[in-house]
């Protein structure tokens, strides 16, 4: 509604603030989601009960910031009375992962793998026809790369940390039996100890400012690090 009323107007400095706020918090959300189920996502397949598998969640994870960014993109579109341009370049991007699909699963040393490039593929063609069609429509550069940056080097500390935080738990867990109960429990506070060392990190690189807390619900606010707080406000 915002990026609609802005764009009824013609208040294109509006609409440009609004457009690099909602990728910045598509980043700052997508990025994190998808480091930490490509690091934990063995012990994850594992705590659900998955047979098998945890490698297509490992290299996938990637096609879920992609696919952020299109919804995000679509949206942007949509308001700028762009839809139908939108739905055309989804169609195209579906149409390649068809054609990547095909030629690499009939590969066998590709085979299953294939099915993850070729999502990988299929949104990041609308991703790149979207951005052009923003940029060529507001006469403008809505650098991607400069809202992923922050996000990116806090995410890439966090999923350090968590696989780190990880190792040392289950050796824990090794010791005491090596249970199911005693694994889903160490990939749970591995899981949570992920949101605060991303935190961390977003503050290290300032990656966050003041109004980004209104984002976390007060009952979780009260739970952040006192030293976090002080630095973004």
């Amino acid at each position: 509604p915002a990026l609609s009323a802005a764009a009824a107007v013609k208040n294109r400095k509006e609409l440009q603030d609004k457009i690099n706020y909602s990728l910045r918090l598509c980043f700052l959300i997508s990025l994190p989601c998808a480091v930490g189920l490509g690091v934990l996502s063995t012990p994850i397949y594992d705590m659900l009960k998955f047979r098998g598998g945890a490698f297509i969640m490992a290299y996938g994870s990637v096609v879920l910031v992609f696919l952020a960014v299109m919804q995000i993109q679509s949206t942007i579109l949509q308001g700028i009375g762009k839809l139908y341009i939108a739905t055309l370049f989804s169609i195209i991007g579906i149409i390649f992962k068809i054609v990547v699909n095909y030629i690499l699963i009939a590969m066998p040393g590709i085979n299953i793998s294939g099915a993850i490039i070729g999502s990988i593929v299929g949104y990041m063609v609308p991703v790149i026809l979207n951005q052009r069609v923003i940029n060529k429509t507001l006469k403008c550069r809505v650098k991607l790369y400069k809202h992923a940056l922050k996000p990116f080097v806090s995410a890439l500390f966090m999923g350090i940390m968590v696989f780190v935080t990880y190792e040392l738990l289950h050796g824990v867990a090794v010791l005491l039996g090596n249970n199911y109960f005693l694994r889903s429990i160490v990939t749970a506070a591995a899981i949570i100890s992920g949101a605060y060392y991303y935190m961390i990190g977003l503050t290290l690189t300032h990656g966050i400012r003041a109004n980004d807390l209104n984002m976390i619900p007060g009952r979780l606010r009260k739970f952040l690090p006192k030293f976090i707080i002080r630095k973004i406000l």
